[in-house]
């Protein structure tokens, strides 16, 4: 028991801390589709075609965050 609650505690700091890119659930980068992202460089150019109520690209799962670009976009995370 104290195991199962000793893990349960880890995942929820995992997630807390690292958030869903910590345990690999982030999705893919823009740069594995280049030429549908060419010139994007605004959260909200990626919402607008991966909003849940936008259907015209997969939806994000988190579509109220803000930062798309800072996870999803290998030119911004080579600057940082």
């Amino acid at each position: 028991m104290i195991r199962l609650i000793r893990n349960t505690l880890v995942m929820a700091a995992a997630i807390g801390f690292g958030g869903c890119a910590y345990l690999g659930f982030h999705g893919p980068s823009i740069q594995s589709h280049q030429d549908m992202h060419q010139g994007f460089r605004e959260d909200k150019q990626c919402l607008s075609c991966h909003h849940p109520d936008e259907a015209s690209a997969p939806p994000a799962p988190h579509p109220g965050f803000t930062g798309c670009l800072k996870c999803h976009n290998d030119d911004n995370a080579a600057q940082q």
